[in-house]
């Protein structure tokens, strides 16, 4: 039996026409609009005619949201003037219209290239989704790429009211060779798949509650889950945000001084370190502590 691409191994076209209900996908600004980065093409760069990343309207069990996918591909999915001004606009239409929006990141971060632009674009960005949250819009992130959603992106996911994870997918502020350059190999080894991922794969964000779902690296299992979640959202309030903190706090106390990311796992509850870094995503989420 010939079995399809797994979600990660999809680029961003193939990733949004599983997702949604076939044929309901329309691009807003697509390649032959032609608008992209012009920075890039100062430098001498090749430009992408979508640059990085595809948005639109389409159809999720037949209820009609906004969706973006990001190329990873294309500069490592990074977030340019014009790639951010896309994501900015899409989270506003999707305000506008009160229709929920899902983000499938696949980015590195802001693109350096483009300096401020960059960072700008990814502020504005998240100030669009809070106008979404504001009118209990549902925001969705979806992370199950090869490169994760690390720097901005990272970050951006946060704001949003859920993230759907696969444990193939990662999440954090700076990526492992970042760490390791800035750390050292002694510290952090970037070519270490295991701790890598047991730092901040799915798995580990399951756990600690940065990740809503934790499903398998299959189109289908991922369309479930965001469709579960399609219609809850909530505002962001300071009470909120305090609560959030007071969480990280206490994280921050009891795991800040751990070098070994298996006694965080061991502390929340996994007895069985061995046989949860073989099980899936399901079922990893089965035997840990949220999941009973």
């Amino acid at each position: 039996m010939t079995r399809g691409p797994l979600f990660h191994e999809q680029t961003a076209r193939q990733r949004i026409a599983a997702l949604v209900d076939p044929g309901s996908f329309g691009e807003l600004l697509p390649p032959p609009e032609r608008i992209t980065s012009p920075y890039l093409a100062q430098l001498g760069i090749p430009v992408s005619f979508d640059d990085g990343v595809v948005i639109g309207r389409a159809k999720l069990g037949g209820k009609k949201i906004y969706i973006a996918a990001q190329v990873g591909q294309f500069v490592g999915g990074a977030v340019g003037e014009i790639h951010g001004a896309k994501l900015t606009g899409l989270f506003k239409a999707a305000a506008r219209d009160r229709a929920p929006c899902v983000l499938l990141i696949e980015s590195g971060g802001v693109r350096l290239h483009e300096g401020s632009a960059g960072e700008i674009a990814i502020a504005e960005t998240m100030r669009a989704i809070f106008e979404c949250r504001a009118k209990k819009v549902a925001t969705i992130a979806v992370i199950g790429s090869d490169i994760g959603a690390y720097g901005g992106m990272g970050i951006l996911s946060t704001c949003c009211d859920f993230r759907v994870m696969s444990e193939h997918g990662r999440l954090g502020i700076s990526g492992p060779i970042v760490i390791e350059k800035w750390m050292g190999k002694k510290a952090y080894d970037s070519s270490n798949r295991a701790l890598v991922w047991k730092t901040s794969g799915g798995k580990t964000k399951y756990l600690l509650g940065d990740a809503d779902a934790l499903v398998h690296d299959d189109a289908g299992a991922i369309r479930d889950a965001v469709a579960k979640l399609l219609g809850r959202s909530s505002a962001v309030t300071l009470k909120s945000v305090k609560a959030r903190q007071k969480e990280l706090e206490k994280r921050l106390k009891r795991f800040g001084a751990t070098t070994d990311p298996n006694d965080v796992w061991k502390g929340m509850g996994v007895r069985d370190v061995a046989a949860a870094s073989l099980a899936s995503g399901p079922e990893f989420a089965a035997m840990t502590r949220r999941g009973k």
